[in-house]
């Protein structure tokens, strides 16, 4: 009966102090999305964890401090990662370490969980010249 009560009490202690929870397959964008849109879902001393929608694609770009954890929750798409070309769909990770170029065409709207280390303290994405243009990027 002890062992039960000391469980019982280390499991409320952990639900308890759980940290913030969503459903993020579930969750919907705070205003229409035209492109591309970026809502921080977390942040604390060590990652900063962005929602992403992409609805066309992402240029060619590169994070100078950052590495980025990409999982894709839906959608499908053509990923360019350090100029090799590979395709993407729901249930993908991606890990994209610092200083790699890479870029995102959807072939069908997306959304993505992307986080990044070390914390976001600015705005590190730095967009290159395009080797080449995503099939449906306007001219």
């Amino acid at each position: 009966m002890k062992a039960i009560l000391f469980t019982l009490t280390i499991l409320i202690s952990l639900f308890t102090q759980a940290q913030k929870t969503d459903n993020l397959p579930s969750r919907q964008p705070e205003k229409p999305v035209e492109s591309i849109h970026v809502e921080k879902i977390a942040d604390d001393s060590l990652c900063t964890t962005f929602l992403i929608w992409i609805q066309t694609g992402v240029k060619q770009h590169f994070h100078s401090a950052h590495t980025e954890n990409i999982y894709i929750i839906e959608g499908s798409g053509e990923m360019e990662l350090d100029g090799k070309i590979f395709t993407v769909k729901a249930g993908d990770y991606v890990l994209i370490s610092k200083g790699k170029v890479h870029a995102v065409t959807a072939t069908t709207p997306m959304k993505v969980l992307s986080i990044q280390t070390p914390r976001w303290v600015t705005d590190d994405r730095k967009y290159v010249t395009p080797t080449r243009k995503p099939h449906n990027e306007m001219p």
